[in-house]
């Protein structure tokens, strides 16, 4: 037997399994984990289960969308009063991406910092302003409550979402550039991106596509370029042969030309989350994987996206609010798609509905970069987006991990 002392037992984190959105994930208060470095990103990987497909011995639910962290506290700066990190815990690669951020889950933040006792409110409505830390993003947002706490009732319905709940509106203020300090981070509306023997016939494979930071950077590809009709549902693209590699390599580009990487063969280990990748075309109808349908003229513009190399079963919020605000300026690949708007809001047909997103363009032709400099950005400043979710919380408890690696120097000492 040996005679170094064993760990008792296993460790915990307190949080709340909270649903925001079409995603869900484990909320934490600031100050519980680790600082930011090796260490919790390894505590962070126990207590989700990876890397394994099923995340089977851990909290995660075994996709992109179901393995999510967020840390929220209060804020330290004036007049804002919740602040958030996000991180992005990948399920096949040992992994968390702190590089973005989490459109639906950020909107349950408010709901949780109700929930926890963060902020002091009132009935009927929480109005709060949040940041997100990952990308110095501002956000308005309203959270229904009760003379009892939390309201989790309410007629609000969000495709990808059983049932309703209260409606919770988020404004993200000035969102461009929150990764990469650009609008366009690439300073081009429109990138071409060339793959040597990448196309599924062993050919050349050339894309046109559009780079975008709103929210979080994404990559905006013509569906027909990739012989996709755009209306394909996330098991179809899923079982094209190739497909998804060829998306990676595409992905792998980009990320090395905006800077996130400095080889693109290392895009999915060095940034699986960012940038997110989705291609579009114009309004059709279709017959959604909830057994819905959804009509050309519901939509503004058809749209499939993949998060950390898998279709989303809906669509990213962050990823929305990209598509959204990039197809509101001309000369990109989303604003050839897209129906004119003429309400401020773009409405996108995804796997499961439709989302709609509130977009605010200034009406002068502003240059713009989000340090304020005026030489590397390309097209006019994006003054908002706005998108409603709902969110409620779904477990409070403590998850457990081991100690192991380097968890063992947060075991309590065992020693007689």
């Amino acid at each position: 037997m040996s005679d170094t002392p064993q760990p008792i037992g296993q460790g915990s984190v307190p949080g709340v399994l909270f649903r925001g959105g079409t995603s869900k994930g484990f909320f934490v208060r600031e100050g519980i984990l680790p600082e930011p470095g090796p260490l919790r990103d390894e505590l962070v990987l126990e207590l989700f289960g990876s890397p394994d497909p099923l995340q089977v011995d851990g909290i995660g639910g075994a996709k992109s969308h179901t393995s999510k962290l967020m840390i929220v506290g209060p804020a330290d700066r004036e007049n804002v009063d919740v602040a958030y990190t996000f991180g992005q815990v990948a399920v096949e690669d040992p992994v968390v991406d702190w590089g973005g951020n989490c459109g639906n889950l950020t909107g349950a933040i408010g709901a949780f910092a109700v929930h926890q006792g963060i902020v002091r409110v009132e009935p009927p409505a929480a109005d709060l302003t949040l940041v997100n830390t990952n990308t110095d993003t501002v956000i308005d947002q309203t959270v229904p409550v009760t003379s009892h706490g939390l309201d989790v009732y309410g007629d609000y319905a969000i495709d990808g979402v059983p049932g309703t709940g209260p409606q919770i509106p988020s404004r993200f203020r000035d969102p461009a550039g929150g990764v990469t300090s650009a609008l366009f981070p690439t300073g081009t509306t429109t990138e071409q991106v060339t793959l040597e023997g990448a196309d599924r016939d062993g050919s050349d494979l050339s894309v046109t596509c559009s780079v975008a930071d709103v929210g979080n950077p994404c990559v905006f590809l013509r569906a027909a370029d990739l012989g996709l009709d755009g209306t394909e549902l996330p098991k179809e693209l899923s079982e094209t042969p190739g497909l998804l590699d060829e998306l990676e390599r595409i992905r792998g580009v980009v990320c090395e030309r905006i800077g996130l990487v400095d080889d693109a063969s290392r895009s999915r280990s060095e940034s699986p989350a960012v940038p997110q990748i989705a291609v579009v075309s114009e309004p059709q109808s279709y017959d959604s994987s909830v057994e819905t349908h959804v009509s050309a003229d519901e939509i503004d513009i058809t749209a499939r996206i993949v998060t950390s190399g898998t279709p989303h079963h809906a669509y990213a919020v962050t990823g929305a609010m990209c598509l959204a605000a990039t197809a509101s300026l001309p000369g990109t690949v989303p604003n050839e798609a897209v129906r004119s708007p003429t309400d401020g809001s773009v409405t996108i047909g995804h796997p499961k509905g439709k989302i709609e997103i509130g977009v605010e363009v200034a009406a002068d032709e502003t240059r713009y970069t989000r340090s304020g400099d005026t030489d590397d950005g390309a097209g006019p400043r994006i003054e908002a987006v706005t998108v409603r979710r709902t969110a409620r919380p779904l477990l409070v408890g403590e998850a457990q991990y081991r100690y192991i690696g380097s968890l063992s120097q947060l075991s309590p000492d065992t020693s007689e």
